[in-house]
């Protein structure tokens, strides 16, 4: 089984503030694990969704941008 692990850090747990964690991806599975340092938990789900989930946040960041940029060109005109 390939397995890949990274060491992470973010707000991975919903705790306050950044931890640390590690992210594991079984490829022959393709599954994605995550699991907050010190703790038992292990979050999993299918890389499809990982991949979805990355998509769907780079498409709504671009319509923002867009927008914001949009309005700002109105600000100047007028």
């Amino acid at each position: 089984m390939a397995k890949a692990r990274f060491k992470v850090m973010g707000a991975l747990d919903g705790a306050a503030g950044v931890r640390s964690g590690t992210v594991i991806i079984e490829r022959d599975c393709g599954l994605f694990h995550v699991r907050p340092a010190r703790r038992r938990r292990l979050y999993t789900m299918p890389l499809s969704m990982v991949a979805d989930m990355v998509c769907k946040r780079i498409i709504l960041n671009e319509l923002h941008e867009k927008k914001a940029a949009k309005k700002a060109k109105r600000k100047v005109r007028g």
